[in-house]
């Protein structure tokens, strides 16, 4: 970047040095005319009372820094009161001379007699001073390194107009987002960084761009850097990062793989009744709900993933009720025809109306469904309300999977409602004579079979079947006799 320069504490990257009392600091040429340098928000002589200088933060906050003491102050000391409580904590809590490359900050408001003290050379931060020095942080433990580096990147993140980046840091967010994004190749959707592979590509993409600009004023690059950095050492702290073997991570891994279960616990009584609904009336219809809210309301270590799983689970169940919808439409059109029909008898006449009151309920309940999961359900918050409201009602997922599963359930008993009255209508004039009413019959059941026989197959076909007669396991001792016949 070419043209006039800007004005800042520090004339260039690395170099820590405190400035002179005067209004305005020229980088680069000290002999340019203060005329020709860049007016900046922070360069303005009436923002700061004297000895202060106001930095301004790209979303638009200021924050104040005492020019001498090396102070940090978050309030607004403009205001007298605040000048005042800001400059007698200066001078009572802040040593004279601050170590090179050393600045604090009250991390707390003016209020406060905590304050956080900051090494740029180390890049950490913490509240006792005496802790931050290089030969002293070698002898501390990962835990309090990972928190002091996480307490100075989150101070960058907030602070980051008036000193430049530390290249370190721009070289460890880097090699982490790598590391993240080689662990989403190798693990798939069991992976618990705190970036999404999607995030991590876009992250790098502009890490790289900003590291190629680290020569130029970037307050905006340095407070990205330091979010980014801030929920890196932050996940590192959970995941006990440097502390534990690959043996115990992988017992951890293990364990975030198979999440535990915060439902409420059913009575046995309870879980009979579900069981019951589930394979009597809805066809065991439900457990395949069951197991799709299930994924999706898994967390595993990131709100990425979990996004993700719930925007793949509300766009497969808004798919699923639109086909649904069609074919009750299509079904509930073919039993008003069949209604329509002169001679027709009450039997078959009272599973025709059975039939579309079904397929009418099955299109309303969908439509229903279909207008709820669009456009209610596809921010996270009202995702977690959705989540917490399922896993917590009366009946718990099992319910909840039940009334998912009612539009294809209506829909099924529809289905049966209109193949029996139409085989009614079928049988209503069948004599010994009638041939043709008998050919009828004998397809009707031709075909029924055949849709029995398919629609066991393909509910069964996912799960692991054995070799053994499906009666063999009611009777144990049976495979013990199979065992002793074997000849050695």
């Amino acid at each position: 970047m070419t043209g006039a320069p800007t004005f800042h504490d520090h004339p260039t990257h690395g170099q820590i040095t405190a400035a002179p009392e005067k209004d305005v600091q020229v980088d680069g040429d000290p002999n340019l005319d203060p005329d020709d340098a860049y007016v900046t928000f922070s360069s303005l002589r009436n923002q700061a009372p004297e000895g202060w200088r106001m930095y301004t933060h790209p979303r638009g906050s200021v924050y104040f820094r005492h020019i001498r003491c090396r102070l940090a102050v978050d309030e607004d000391i403009r205001i007298p009161v605040n000048l005042n409580k800001a400059e007698e904590f200066c001078a009572k809590y802040v040593p004279h001379t601050l170590p090179e490359g050393m600045e604090a900050c009250m991390a707390y408001g003016v209020d406060a007699s905590t304050c956080l003290f900051v090494n740029h050379k180390q890049c950490v931060a913490g509240y006792d001073i005496s802790k931050l020095k290089g030969s002293v942080l070698r002898s501390l433990s990962a835990d309090s390194l990972l928190r002091f580096r996480r307490l100075y990147w989150n101070f960058m993140k907030n602070h980051p107009s008036h000193h430049p980046c530390s290249e370190e840091g721009y070289r460890e967010a880097i090699d982490t987002l790598r590391s993240y994004y080689h662990d989403h190749l190798i693990d798939g959707s069991r992976s618990v960084g705190p970036f999404s592979k999607t995030e991590c590509e876009q992250l790098l993409e502009v890490l790289y761009r900003n590291k190629e600009d680290m020569g130029q004023s970037q307050p905006s690059a340095i407070s990205f850097l330091g979010w980014i950095l801030t929920d890196i050492y932050s996940f590192r702290t959970g995941q006990r990062y440097g502390q534990i073997t690959w043996t115990e991570m992988r017992s951890y891994r293990k364990a975030l793989y198979r999440p535990p279960e915060f439902s409420p616990q059913e009575s046995f009584m309870t879980k009979m009744l579900l069981q019951v609904i589930i394979h009597g009336p809805f066809f065991g219809i439900p457990q395949t709900y069951l197991a799709h809210i299930k994924k999706a309301s898994e967390f595993r270590g990131h709100l990425a993933g979990l996004r993700q799983s719930w925007e793949s689970y509300t766009r497969q169940l808004v798919q699923e009720y639109s086909d649904f919808i069609l074919i009750a439409t299509v079904l509930l059109s073919a039993t008003v025809g069949l209604l329509t029909i002169n001679d027709i008898e009450t039997v078959a006449r009272a599973a025709a109306l059975v039939a579309a009151f079904a397929s009418l309920s099955s299109m309303t309940v969908g439509v229903f469904f279909v207008w709820r999961h669009q456009r209610s359900n596809t921010e996270m918050p009202s995702s977690f309300t959705y989540l917490h409201n399922a896993r917590n009602n009366t009946f718990g997922l099992s319910g909840h999977a039940i009334l998912l599963s009612l539009p294809p359930v209506l829909l099924v008993w529809s289905i049966i409602a209109f193949g029996a009255g139409a085989l009614a209508y079928t049988l209503q004039d069948v004599s010994p004579a009638s041939v043709s009413a008998w050919v009828v019959l004998g397809i009707f059941v031709v075909v029924f079979m055949a849709t029995i026989v398919g629609l066991y197959t393909f509910s069964t076909i996912w799960s692991w079947q054995s070799r053994d007669v499906w009666w063999r396991s009611l009777i144990p001792w049976l495979r013990c006799s199979r065992v002793d016949t074997i000849p050695e």
